[in-house]
């Protein structure tokens, strides 16, 4: 897949700048001294809509990376896969999951798990927390609690909540970046940049 490492590299300048960004934006918003704060509102263009907020819940929804981490980890996932199966020639609909879209990838390099960080078992972690995500869940529900089970993972317990942070993101972005190196998809050249 052309473009790979530029499109990974702008994908994660876009997670650290976003979280700069509003960073800066809290940190204005809670240096103002306001003496009614409950009761003040901000009111922002968005297209040809105005939309208004307490400023209260917009410090609030400021605090929560998890929708940022979110995007960031599915569009993560989505560049690996795409540029898996686009090395390995196939159709996306005909694999399922990362443990068989990696393992090939993988395989047709000469490598196995050993290889990845996180081994297979941290890659199966990643396909189930972003199947998770976009699926509208936020637990860890029967089924991907077994396949977490089949693929030696014990990240996650039956029920347990499904919260994206930095950290976690950075790290399982590592381990698709380890995949797809290890498949052999290098940079050529080109430089990768640091997540942290």
């Amino acid at each position: 897949m052309p473009g790979i490492w530029d499109r990974w590299g702008a994908l994660t300048r876009s997670m650290i700048s976003t979280r700069v960004a509003v960073a800066r934006e809290r940190t204005f918003w809670e240096q103002l001294d306001f003496t009614n704060r409950s009761t003040l509102k901000v009111k922002a263009a968005v297209g040809e809509t105005r939309y208004p907020i307490r400023l209260v819940d917009h410090v609030i929804a400021l605090e929560d990376e998890g929708t940022l981490m979110a995007a960031t980890l599915v569009l993560s996932y989505a560049l690996a896969e795409a540029a898996a199966v686009d090395r390995l020639g196939i159709d996306s609909r005909i694999v399922a999951g990362i443990e068989d879209w990696g393992g090939r990838l993988l395989r047709a390099a000469g490598k196995d798990w050993q290889c990845v960080v996180g081994g297979r078992a941290g890659a199966i972690e990643v396909g189930v927390v972003r199947n998770v995500i976009v699926h509208g869940q936020n637990v860890i529900d029967e089924k991907n609690f077994t396949r977490l089970e089949k693929g030696g993972s014990q990240a996650f317990a039956l029920g347990d909540p499904v919260e994206l942070t930095y950290d976690r993101v950075v790290a399982y972005r590592a381990r698709l970046k380890s995949l797809l190196t290890a498949g052999g998809l290098s940079a050529d050249g080109a430089q990768v940049s640091a997540e942290k």
